[in-house]
């Protein structure tokens, strides 16, 4: 596709956006957005869900001082509206998430863990089973 022919109206595209911009209820991207909105008193009861589930699943533990030449891993709120087919909202959602991006291999972490196989490890034991003749 050759885009130097692709024509587009303008008019249409400001009142696209312009639709957008009007109705499209934009998720929030931080506590003090959540807190100036009409529907705090519903994000403050999300958090505080997920608050209850960190703690029952205890996740946190004591804090321990550290060098100051240690710099410890951020963390994010990330607010989602769950709507039904309708766009009506259904629940609000918030999950509080490491930023561990910022994570150095053998200085931050020294190993990692994942509970879930990859599609690839399973056909490659699935193969060695029937190529082995092992008996399961």
């Amino acid at each position: 596709m050759n885009r130097s022919l692709t024509y587009v109206d303008d008019i249409f595209a400001y009142f696209v956006a312009h639709e957008i911009i009007e109705h499209d209820d934009i998720e929030p991207r931080s506590v003090a957005e959540c807190q100036n909105g009409a529907d705090w008193p519903k994000w403050k009861d999300a958090i505080q869900v997920e608050l209850d589930s960190l703690t029952k699943r205890q996740v946190f533990g004591l804090v321990v001082l550290t060098p100051l030449s240690v710099k410890p891993i951020g963390h994010k709120w990330v607010f989602v509206r769950k709507r039904n087919e309708k766009n009506e909202v259904l629940r609000y959602k918030v999950r509080l998430v490491a930023q561990g991006f910022s994570q150095r291999p053998e200085i931050d972490y020294e190993e990692t863990y994942s509970l879930i196989m990859d599609v690839i490890t399973f056909r490659y034991l699935v193969s060695l089973v029937v190529s082995e003749k092992i008996d399961m």
